[in-house]
Formats: structure tokens, sequence, C-alpha cells
């Protein structure tokens, strides 16, 4: 497949955070262009033990599956003195998540690509959500108009403690329904070598990725020499609650939106046996998790001690990131990076560094046919994020469709009506009735003469559907405007529909198209046919 660039001024994508980059948050040091001056920074300013730990932790996590040759030759970099990170990150999703994970591994992939050189390595990372606990956001597989879920079994665990085990049916099912179907026989046997039993979801994420990203080093940062990096962050949050103090919401209240997360006091949680609960703060050094009062001095306890059960929120999830890797960018989507402008005021009091925040690219993939169809459709000047209805109406009005609503065979035929019966006084009312039957009537008959104009207009109807059912899925069932392909398709929807994952070719494209040198400037790309123009 190829790349190609598309235009994203006049489309709905990403408007609410690039509002907010281009006008509360434009000048933040955290949106400004790449610079060898600020990785070198970075990267002399990583402790050595840091690296050491950080490597050491990787090593012992690929230690049961083993490292692609990819995969050893970035954990050899990273051992470097001056190399440094990018990352993304994501939740333990079944069967690896939506299409816009993979393009985001591919994103700091290529990105690490353009901004290495020799005495100073760019290593791409991914973070693996481990701790999460919304086991109701992973548990589920679509494809071709079925969902395989996991048993909510797991609630309140941490998502990369859930045994592997418990995905098993899942993969058994979708073998029995499209074992035989030879695109997607290779992505099954990924999933049957990957959630292997006695291992975990994040061991199983972490092959996956292995086979699709195979230069790409996966990170469970609920390893205990992990979180004893980050000391200083846990003991500011338990004595100070310093992300609380430090937020600023008034560029959301200033556009009437809310925040994207409402900050508690606490940003903590305790981690124990797998289960997740929520610390709340209460004052006073005093703390409650679920029904069990919990002290600041056990807190401290704990955090010199067993570091591994204090786990960050989703706000604070971001900075212990930063405390444990050498990293200078982050590259997610809409709803992080709102998550991420929503730190920079508590970087900005501690001091931190500016870590770049990059809006991923957005992916559309086409099939063959749809792509056939959409060139058909290429003259008559479609919006390509327009709905059917909006479609429909467009077309109707082009050749002259009656409008729906209107009523001219009623309006003229009242006066007439009116008069010659409305003067009876005991007829009016039967007068009135007679014409809102006629109204009614005509409403029909003016629907039937719009579905005559869409008939006639059936070849550019099929093409229409035809594109709409595979680049915003659901928008055919429904009527609606679908959801994003790239948050809707899998690895699987992929291979059944492209025949292939080409993951390389968008990585090569990424490659030649992103230039942070002067800003975080955002993407929106088109992986076309070979055949595409």
């Amino acid at each position: 497949m190829k790349f190609h660039p598309q235009s994203h001024q006049d489309t709905p994508l990403a408007r609410r955070v690039l509002t907010l980059r281009e006008g509360a948050f434009a000048g933040s040091p955290h949106l400004q262009g790449l610079s060898d001056a600020f990785i070198e920074a970075r990267a002399v300013g990583y402790a050595p033990e840091s690296r050491a730990t950080l490597v050491a932790v990787l090593r012992d996590q690929y230690a049961a599956q083993g490292l692609t040759d990819g995969q050893e030759a970035q954990l050899q970099a990273l051992a470097q003195p001056g190399a440094v990170t990018m990352t993304c990150g994501h939740q333990l999703v079944l069967g690896g998540g939506p299409l816009y994970v993979h393009s985001k591994i591919r994103e700091v992939a290529a990105l690490s690509t353009q901004w290495e050189v020799p005495v100073r390595p760019v290593v791409p990372v991914f973070w693996m959500a481990t701790e999460d606990h919304d086991v109701e956001e992973i548990r589920h597989i679509s494809f071709e108009g079925k969902r395989y879920s996991m048993p909510l079994a797991y609630e309140g665990w941490a998502t990369g403690c859930i045994p592997s085990e418990a995905v098993l049916p899942v993969i058994a099912a979708i073998e029995k329904d499209w074992g035989a179907h030879g695109a997607l026989a290779e992505q099954i046997q990924i999933l049957k070598t990957s959630y292997l039993p006695g291992e975990t979801l994040a061991d199983a994420t972490r092959r996956m990725m292995a086979h699709w990203h195979p230069s790409v080093l996966c990170l469970d940062a609920s390893d205990a020499r992990l979180k004893a990096l980050a000391a200083e962050l846990w003991t500011d949050e338990i004595q100070h609650q310093r992300m609380f103090s430090t937020q600023n919401d008034a560029p959301w209240t200033a556009q009437g939106w809310e925040p994207p997360v409402d900050v508690k006091p606490s940003t903590l949680f305790l981690l124990e046996d797998g289960r997740r609960t929520r610390l709340d703060f209460l004052g006073k050094g005093q703390w409650q998790a679920g029904a069990r009062s919990v002290s600041e001095a056990e807190l401290q306890d704990r955090m010199a001690s067993q570091p591994e059960t204090l786990s960050p929120n989703a706000i604070l999830r971001p900075v212990y990131q930063e405390y444990i890797l050498p990293n200078v960018l982050y590259a997610g989507g809409s709803g992080e990076m709102e998550y991420w402008l929503q730190l920079i005021s508590y970087f900005q009091d501690r001091g931190m560094p500016a870590t770049r925040m990059h809006l991923r690219t957005s992916f559309e993939w086409w099939p063959n046919r749809s792509w056939r169809q959409w060139q058909k459709l290429s003259a008559l000047g479609l919006s390509y994020h327009a709905t059917i209805a909006e479609v429909r109406e467009a077309w109707l009005k082009e050749d002259s469709a009656p409008l729906a609503g209107e009523h001219p065979v009623t309006k003229a035929i009242s006066a007439h009506i009116r008069s010659e019966y409305g003067k009876y006084s005991d007829l009016e009312r039967s007068a009135e009735s007679w014409l809102k039957r006629i109204s009614k009537e005509e409403d029909r008959m003016r629907e039937r003469a719009r579905r005559a104009v869409v008939r006639a207009q059936s070849d550019r109807w099929q093409a229409f559907l035809t594109v709409k059912a595979t680049q915003f899925p659901g928008s055919v069932e429904s009527g609606g405007a679908g959801a994003m392909q790239e948050r809707t398709w899998t690895a699987l929807d992929l291979a059944y529909h492209v025949g292939q994952l080409p993951f390389d070719a968008m990585e090569d494209g990424l490659v030649a198209h992103l230039d942070l040198n002067n800003g975080m400037p955002f993407l929106w790309a088109w992986m076309l046919p070979d055949s595409g123009e």
C-alpha cells in the first residue's frame, strides 16, 4: 500500500485538541519542534543508575519469549549513555486493539529513525497500560458484525495480571468462524501463540507486538524496581497532593468545556494481589482504600518497602513515565493529548523537561474495492466525512426531488376547500380534517418521489455505500455517521479487507512525511492500494 497525506482542514478530525493547541497552549515548549539540543540535554539528565535499572527490567521482561533481532538492537542502544526514548501507550485490548494502536507504535518508530544519530540512539517504546483496571474496555474483539468477549470475571483487576487462559475461548471461537479464511489464518495463529497458559495479558501483548512491530520495545512499568525510581513522585503526591494543587482548568472552561480529567486530591491507587483500589485523601494525613483506612505513614512505608503496590491514576501515569524514562516525545490521539495538555501546568511547577506532545497521525486504510468506488464518485465533489443523510439530501436536491415537509398541493387546494365548505359552520372541522388527510397523503407521495430519485441514482449510491461500509463502519447499518475506521478495525479487519498488514509501508510513509523540526504538526493520511493515485 502507499502512504498519501491528506489535508485535515475543514474536517472534524481532532478539532478540540487543535483548538487548545493553537489557542491557550500556543507557544508552550511542549509543542515546539524537536531539537538536537533538547534531546541531548534529556539524555544527559537521565541518571546512569536509572538507565541500568530500565535496561535490566526490560531484559527480564523479555526473558521468557526472547527478543527479536530488532528489539535486541534497541535494548543495546538504550544502554548507551546518550540514548533517549520516544513513547506511545495503550490498554491491553484483546487482539492488540484498534488500528490506531498500531499506527502510533509505528509513528514513534518512524520518529526514532528520523532523529537518531550514532552517538545518540532514539529508542521507540510502547507503554503497556498493565495497571489499568477497566476490564470492560479491553475484553472484546469485534469482527464482521460479531463481538467475541472474554467473561467479565476479573472486575477490578489490573488487566496486566489477568491470566491469558481467560482469552483462549475467545480465540477458539474466532478460529471456528474464520480459521478457513486464508488472510486471517496467520493473524489467528499469532493470537494462539501469544495468549499462552500460565502467562498474563501483559505477556500476551508483548508477544503480539513482537510479531507486528519487531523493532519496538514493550514496557510493563509495574515492576517494583521502576516504581522505586519514582520514589520522589510518590512522596510528593502523598505529602503535598501537587497534581491537584497545580491544576488549571481555564483553557477548557474558556471554551465552555469540561477538562478531560476531574483531578481529585488523590492520584494514587493501591495495587495488591492483582486488584486495584482507589486511594481517597481524607485530609490530615489520612487516606481511604475501599473500606480500609490508611495512614500517611503506612503509604510512606509501602513506598520504601513495596513500591509496586502504589499505582498512578490516569493523570499521574504520564508523570510516572517521565520519571523512569529518558523520554523526549509522547505520541497519542486527541483524547490522550488533552490529558497531556492538562499536565503542562504541573510539569512547569515541578521544573520537569518539556517532553514534546505529538498528536499522532490519523489513518484511513482503503481496500481495493472501496477505493475504486471512491474514484467513481470523485467527480461529484463529496466531502469524505459527509454522512449518509447529508449526501442523500444533497443528491435529492441536485436532481430536483421534492423537499420533505413541504405541502404545495395541500396549500394550493386549501383555499378552495375552506371557501367551498368552510362557510358551513357544522363542516368547518370536517374540512380541516380533510386537509390534514391530504397533507399526510402528500407527505407519502413526496417520499415516494424522493425514493424514485434515489433509485435512479442507484449506481452512485451503491458506490457510496460500499465506501461508507469500510471507511465508516456501522454507518450503513445505522444510517448515521458510523465510527472512524481506525477506532473500529483491528489487525483482523485489515488482513480480511486488504489481505495483509502493511505496517512497514505505513512507517516508511511516516519517515518520509513527518517533520517535527518546527513544531508538532498533525497529519491525516490515507493508505491506498498499490494501484491507487
